[in-house]
């Protein structure tokens, strides 16, 4: 007797829509921001985005992410866990960010000062990183510097005339980091969600090590 296979559709990024947990997902980590800086950070954005006449829909998000990934619906939880085991174990600190930067052609952000604390954080999810990678092809994406994006993509002509105003002007914001978001969203959305939030409880190492066998 012939088994007949389920259909199964394929999107334009190649997953597959018709098993689930089998599709792929986008996931960043972001430290959580006090709401009264992102205000602050929003309103930069938006006079940018006013200033220089971009698009209304250019994106008003707060992000200050540790790292970026792709990964299976189905290995979720595994990751979810092993976050929690690393974060659980970090202490809350202090990030200092401080005046604007570019990326030149074609972004303008402003970067964190404080960037010692935030090193540690990137090396202790490196150690969990064979789970955050999708395949051999697709590793997870740790930036090399710490900022908050102003805007990016710019044309070559916006740039230029935004980087001579902004080379100059000053912005300082500081905020305790005691918690983390992981958001996802299926790849080709535009709205992230909330997966999961992640509490610094400086708890000692030996605590960490054995609630991750009591799971």
């Amino acid at each position: 007797m012939q088994t007949i296979q389920p259909a199964m559709e394929v999107n334009q990024f190649g997953n597959l829509l018709a098993m689930p947990g089998y599709q792929v997902y986008e996931y960043q980590l972001i430290l959580v921001l006090p709401e009264a800086l992102k205000d602050k950070l929003k309103k930069v954005k938006q006079q940018f985005v006013e200033q220089f006449n971009l698009p209304a829909s250019a994106s008003s998000a707060i992000f200050l992410p540790l790292v970026k990934f792709r990964q299976r619906q189905l290995l979720e939880q595994k990751v979810r866990h092993a976050l929690n085991q690393l974060i659980m174990g970090w202490r809350p600190f202090t990030v200092n960010l401080k005046d604007y930067a570019s990326q030149p052609s074609h972004s303008i952000f402003i970067p964190v000062t404080s960037k010692n604390r935030l090193q540690d954080c990137v090396k202790s999810i490196k150690s969990i990183q064979h789970l955050l990678r999708l395949d051999k092809e697709q590793a997870a994406f740790f930036p090399a510097e710490h900022q908050v994006i102003v805007a990016s993509r710019l044309k070559p002509g916006i740039y230029e005339k935004a980087w001579q105003q902004y080379a100059t002007r000053h912005f300082t914001g500081q905020f305790q980091a005691d918690a983390a978001l992981l958001l996802k969203r299926k790849a080709g959305d535009q709205h992230w969600q909330i997966a999961q939030r992640f509490e610094f409880r400086d708890l000692p190492v030996g605590i960490v090590q054995t609630s991750l066998f009591q799971v």
